[in-house]
């Protein structure tokens, strides 16, 4: 593959993003500041019935999500619902569609001359389309797998197929945030464990003496 590191085609970030870059494992567990929305209790609104409507309303938004502080930035606060036990799926099959971003990614810089001065202003312009389109598409996935706007929020500008410490950028972010849904999930299913067997305690008893 032809250079991808080439000045021509690299990403405009601002000065000092090396510096200043993600550092999303170790803000994880030390700088990341978690703070807990009020959970909302469900209940049942009865509204005056409308002309012709006699339908109950029904509130069921009792979903938790965590607020973190990402870099020390309170400009960057990302909500997750780190219980989403649905992650895991989303995470499989949007990995796949990355995958297949990052081989569009490498055949287009693959386009790229050895000589820049070899590319014309229209060749040019038309690979900095494709890759800002395939920037756009994983940024896409990378948002659907936590359902939050992550990259946004964690891509400080830059693209998603950014080289970022010996990973893709992207691969840093879901790496980094995937942690938080390890340990909260792990504890979801023990306390759900918890419930569970204070129900079925006296038939377990009765068959594992």
């Amino acid at each position: 593959m032809a250079k991808s590191t080439s000045k021509l085609f690299q990403s405009e970030e601002p000065k000092g993003l090396k510096e200043d870059a993600l550092n999303l494992p170790e803000e994880v567990k030390e700088k990341v500041v978690e703070e807990t929305i009020p959970e909302e209790k469900t209940e049942v609104i009865e509204t005056p019935p409308v002309k012709g409507d006699d339908i109950v309303d029904i509130d069921l938004s009792a979903t938790k999500r965590k607020r973190f502080r990402i870099n020390g930035d309170s400009n960057k606060i990302l909500e997750l619902n780190t219980s989403d036990l649905n992650i895991s799926s989303r995470l499989s099959s949007a990995y796949k569609r990355l995958t297949n971003y990052m081989e569009k990614v490498g055949q287009t810089l693959s386009e790229i001359p050895d000589d820049e001065s070899e590319v014309t202003e229209e060749q040019e312009e038309a690979i900095r389309k494709e890759l800002d389109t395939i920037d756009a598409k994983m940024k896409e996935e990378v948002d659907y797998i936590f359902d939050a706007p992550v990259s946004d929020i964690c891509s400080d500008g830059g693209s998603m197929y950014d080289p970022f410490e010996g990973k893709f950028r992207f691969e840093h972010i879901i790496e980094a945030l995937a942690k938080l849904y390890d340990t909260n999930i792990s504890s979801e299913f023990a306390k759900m464990r918890k419930r569970i067997d204070v129900k079925t305690s006296k038939y377990t008893k009765k068959y594992h003496k």
